[in-house]
């Protein structure tokens, strides 16, 4: 077989391109409003980069001239006549407003405490607020380590009052890996094994579904994979089925084909025996099991055997190796006389 040059190669694509696109006049017209959104994208990016650079000019000179009053805690509680949560309702709208201006402007934010201060002072347990405001401040701008610090100040008064919340722990960790640790190299596996702490606490909250997979690899960045599979195999029963499959596949590819082997295992049962419970839920019910006592009784497997699986399952959920549990297995030191006398088997009755 001939071999083809790549500058062949490029002449043949480049004709079949033309070709295509250029064939028909329908086809020429939609490769014209493409090529001029294309330019309408990316001149109206560059104009909105340049008309926030000069905004963000003008306002540095009035920064300090900006100015944002609210009245003292104790006067908002006053004037709120005992409806305390409409008025800190009311502040964290005008919060968001202040937000949006500064966001399409210099993308600073001064004044964002004085509002959230407000709003606490209100109702300390407004839940989506700390979570906001330890998100917007790394919004359009350069996120340093004091930005992070910024952020994660608002995530840790959430967790005073919310200390069941997963996202806080899992925005402190966010901070600790991705913005602290970048702007301080010398604190850089401090703050990416504290953050792995965080990061593990969220996920051992049931309410919180992440895909596990993304434990693992901050456990891997840190340099610790061993603890960070353990903490995976926590929330695996509230993965995804694809997730499910690439942390088995994690598993094999760090030499644990035991353990990927026993949660194959829970997956064939709950897509087998109990498709439509919840897998955390199938877990708990466990296997179906042939009714006691069966046909050979005398026989040890006999009394805790599975339907069989279809092959076809196995092939979908990418499945090479299988093993029960060791809660799942039979004893070994239990065993069943060979010798039983015919009329106990359950074929006589």
């Amino acid at each position: 077989m001939a071999n083809v040059s790549p500058r062949s190669r490029t002449g043949s694509w480049l004709h079949d391109w033309r070709r295509f696109w250029l064939g028909t006049p329908g086809r020429r017209t939609q490769l014209l409003v493409l090529l001029c959104l294309l330019w309408l994208a990316l001149f109206g990016s560059q104009w909105f980069r340049v008309s926030k650079d000069v905004a963000g000019g003008r306002r540095a000179v009035g920064t300090t001239a900006e100015t944002v009053y609210l009245p003292p805690a104790p006067v908002l509680r006053m004037a709120s006549l005992g409806n305390q949560s409409f008025l800190a309702d009311l502040v964290f709208m005008r919060a968001t407003r202040y937000f949006v201006d500064h966001l399409l402007t210099d993308s600073h934010l001064p004044w964002i405490e004085l509002y959230l201060q407000a709003i606490w002072a209100l109702d300390a347990h407004d839940r989506t607020t700390y979570r906001w405001g330890s998100q917007v401040v790394k919004f359009g701008q350069t996120i340093d380590a004091d930005v992070g610090r910024r952020a994660n100040r608002f995530a840790r008064l959430g967790l005073q009052y919310f200390p069941d919340d997963p996202w806080l722990y899992h925005e402190i960790a966010y901070n600790l890996h991705y913005t602290l640790a970048g702007a301080e190299p010398e604190h850089a596996k401090e703050y990416k094994e504290l953050g792995a702490k965080y990061l593990e606490v969220a996920f051992s909250f049931p309410s919180f579904q992440y895909d596990p997979n993304y434990l693992v690899s901050q456990y891997s960045h840190a340099g610790n994979v061993d603890e960070g599979i353990r903490a995976a195999l926590l929330s695996y029963a509230t993965a995804q089925e694809d997730q499910r499959r690439e942390l088995r596949i994690t598993l094999e590819e760090h030499d644990k084909a035991g353990t990927a082997a026993e949660l194959a295992w829970f997956d064939v049962v709950h897509q087998r025996d109990w498709p439509y419970l919840a897998p955390a839920l199938s877990s708990l019910v466990g296997p179906k099991r042939q009714l006691a006592p069966p046909l050979q009784a005398w026989l040890p497997e006999a009394w805790a055997a599975e339907p069989p699986t279809d092959p076809k399952l196995l092939t979908r959920l990418d499945i090479k190796h299988i093993t029960p549990p060791l809660a799942e297995r039979p004893p070994a030191d239990e065993a069943f006389s060979a010798e039983l006398p015919a009329a106990t088997t359950a074929a006589n009755h």
